[in-house]
This record gives C-alpha cells, sequence and structure tokens, in this order.
C-alpha cells in the first residue's frame, strides 16, 4: 500500500480562517503540511485566508506553498504595504484642515499648527506609523468585538440592522451627516497596495483552471447570508474560444469576488455586484462549519488564527459582563463551540478532522500590524512547532479523540 497522504486520508480540504496579518502564521502551518505530502484537493477561505489561498490554488503543491511565504517576505511586511487611508477620508483631512482658525497663529513650532498639519498630510505614511495606525487597530478590533457580542445574544445580522435602522439613530446620523458627509465615505482605508500587488503576483488564469477547486466564503449585506463563490463557478468557465475582452471580464470578475472576501467592512469598502454589497464574511462567520462538511471531503484541515486558551464554558454573570470587553476571551469561546460542532459532525460522517491553531500571537502581530522581524519569528516558530505536530498526527484527529468538553 502506497504510504502516500492521499491513500489514507482522501480528498483534502484546507480551510482559511481571517485574521489580517496573523494569517501568516497559517499560511507557514500550511506549507509545512503540503511539503511532508499534504496537497489539498479543496480550499475554502475567507478574508486573509484568501490572501493566502491565492498562491496554493494556482501552483498546487510546493512551489505554491513556497509563493505563498514569499509574499509575506517580500511584500506584506507593513501596514503600509497593506493600506492606504482612503481618498474620502484624505479630502475631509484636508478640507478640515483648510478651515483652522487664524487663531492657531504663533503655536506649533513652525508658528502655526495650520502649516504644521499641511506639513504633516504631505508625508502621510509617516503619520500613518505614529498616529493612525494605533486607533486603526483599535477600530478593526471593535468592529469584530461587535459582531462576536452580537452573536451572543441574537441573529447578529437581524440584531444589527435594527439597531442601525432605529429612527432616532438614523435622526442622529442624518444630522450628523448634514456637516460631515458621512454617507459617502465608504470606508476608513483602501486596501489598493495590497490589491495592486496581489493582481501582478498571481496568474488568474491559472488560478481558474487549477485542480485544486477553491471556495470563497463572503457576506452580501442586504440579508446577512453566506455566499460561496468558487474558481469553478459556471459564469468563469472558459473553452478556449474567448477574446482578450472575454478573459479579461472573466478574470475580472474573479478578482472582485476575491476583493470581496477580503472586504473587512468598515475599515475597508464593501464590494458591489450584481445590485448587492459583499464584505468580509470572517466578522459574522470565522468558522464556516457547515459550508466546509458540505463539500464532502475525506480530511480536512482547519487552520486558526486564534490562539490556544483555557477557555470557561460554563456562564458566570458577574465574569461575563468583564469578559465582554476582553475581544480575545469572546473570540475563543465562541470558536471553541464552532469547533465542538465540527467535530461533532466529523464523527457523525467519518471525516477527518484536524484544527491547526498557534500557542500564542508574537508582540508586533495584529490585524494590521507586522514587520520584518516578527514573520522571521513565525516561520521560525510554527515550522519547528509543525514538525512535532506531524510526528504525531494521529493524535491529533478529532474524529477519533474524546468528545471537546
Amino acid at each position: 500500500m502506497s504510504d502516500h497522504p492521499s491513500s489514507k486520508y482522501g480528498n483534502i480540504l484546507f480551510v482559511f480562517c481571517g485574521g489580517g496579518c496573523k494569517a501568516i502564521i497559517q499560511a507557514v502551518a500550511a506549507a509545512e503540511l503540503v511539503n511532508a505530502g499534504f496537497c489539498p484537493t479543496h480550499i475554502m477561505s475567507s478574508s486573509a485566508g484568501s490572501c493566502n489561498a491565492l498562491g496554493f490554488v494556482e501552483n498546487p503543491g510546493v512551489v505554491g506553498a513556497a509563493k505563498t511565504i514569499h509574499i509575506w517576505e517580500d511584500y506584506i511586511t507593513s501596514p503600509e504595504a497593506i493600506y492606504e487611508v482612503h481618498p474620502f477620508l484624505r479630502e475631509k483631512l484636508a478640507r478640515l484642515l483648510g478651515v483652522v482658525p487664524q487663531v492657531t497663529q504663533g503655536w506649533g513650532p513652525s508658528g502655526s499648527i495650520l502649516h504644521d498639519f499641511r506639513r504633516a498630510i504631505k508625508f502621510l505614511p509617516l503619520v500613518l506609523s505614529f498616529c493612525v495606525r494605533m486607533p486603526f487597530r483599535v477600530a478593526g478590533r471593535t468592529v469584530s468585538f461587535v459582531f462576536r457580542l452580537m452573536d451572543v445574544f441574537a441573529a447578529q445580522h437581524k440584531s444589527f440592522r435594527r439597531l442601525v435602522q432605529a429612527p432616532e439613530v438614523q435622526e442622529a446620523f442624518n444630522e450628523v451627516d448634514k456637516y460631515f458627509e458621512l454617507k459617502r465615505m465608504k470606508a476608513f482605508l483602501d486596501p489598493f497596495p495590497l490589491l495592486a500587488r496581489l493582481g501582478e503576483e498571481f496568474d488568474l488564469q491559472k488560478v481558474l483552471t487549477s485542480p485544486i477547486v477553491w471556495h470563497i466564503i463572503t457576506e452580501r449585506y442586504e440579508d446577512g447570508a453566506t455566499v460561496v463563490f468558487s474558481n469553478k463557478d459556471p459564469d468563469l468557465a472558459m473553452d478556449g474560444s474567448e477574446d482578450t475582452r472575454s478573459r479579461k471580464a472573466k478574470h475580472d470578475l474573479f478578482f472582485k469576488r476575491i476583493r470581496a472576501s477580503m472586504a473587512l467592512y468598515p475599515l475597508f469598502e464593501m464590494v458591489e455586484m450584481n445590485g448587492y454589497r459583499y464584505l468580509d464574511a470572517d466578522l459574522a462567520n470565522p468558522l464556516p462549519v457547515e459550508e466546509a462538511f458540505g463539500l464532502g471531503c475525506d480530511t480536512m484541515f482547519i487552520f486558526l488564527n486564534i490562539p490556544r486558551q483555557s477557555v470557561r464554558i460554563e456562564p458566570y454573570p458577574l465574569r461575563d459582563v468583564l469578559e465582554l470587553n476582553d475581544l480575545l476571551r469572546l473570540n475563543e469561546r465562541y470558536i471553541h463551540h464552532r469547533i465542538k460542532e465540527a467535530q461533532v459532525k466529523a464523527k457523525e460522517q467519518g471525516v477527518n478532522l484536524f484544527v491547526i491553531r498557534p500557542d500564542d500571537i508574537p508582540p508586533g502581530l495584529g490585524l494590521l500590524e507586522i514587520d520584518n522581524k516578527v514573520i522571521e519569528f513565525v516561520k521560525t516558530h510554527e515550522r519547528k512547532r509543525m514538525k512535532e505536530y506531524l510526528e504525531n498526527l494521529a493524535a491529533h484527529n478529532l474524529r477519533f479523540v474524546p468528545p471537546i468538553c
């Protein structure tokens, strides 16, 4: 009998969950699995996981795995390599600076605060590094926190829409918008640097014709439904008779679906397609259990970017209230219950289930926070950890271990 993993594990699914820059961890872990012979036949991804999936789908095997790591090493090395301030927000800042009262004359190092602010705008990347990065990091965590909180108390999409559509809230929004025109502002950040680099580095024709079936998870804003696109969708199929324009149109459509999966609203702008708006599904559905098991694969590797922690499951009113301010704890509890559901399905359907997650998140790595040093640390640490993981892989199969409590 062959010792190749496919003879024992059959069709293999990689599930790449989101997590912003923390997705470097899953990229290294998945590369080590591929190097060990576990090449997926299917990939499901959302958010930053879709960025990782591109390399594995374009060139199945060790070549694609190496290219994915290469993208992190050479291009996703700082917040400035991922996003810029959205043009609308930049316009508002410039307009605000144009109406600073003359009374500020005599203040500031140059004798004019207005002059100092205008200089700062010209050197926006430097300003981002020192003044803007932290608020945006907090904003990203707040967005994730809100969705987790809504999941605790009610159907997240319905409760959120009931809140923002309340007459009192709408009236307040309208009054504020008279002065700031916030309804025109579609996002805080523009992910152009990252999207441009991905468009340059990857051949979408190879992605569409890849033997790996790639399932891209998004959320439809209007009704909160989880929508799954694929590189094998009928409207993307090509029979060789297409002209250059038709081929480019299909490539653009597919890239727009990838962008939708990575649209971390409200930090990044939602993507409009066929009259609907789509955004990052990782906020409301960070572990797509139902969608993953619906593919019928024999083995599933789920790559999480939430660290291992001891989770208090039993309710305790006072501590529950306190933990609403602890995003990591709330996320961990939510993910814990989703993993329990996945284990139950794995036992019922006879699917091999592996959940690969970091022991902790190193300092300097966050939603929009990363640098070269932390990339090198993650590579060294995760390769060592995955080597140990693979040496006793069967012991990590949740299909056979006792049920998670």
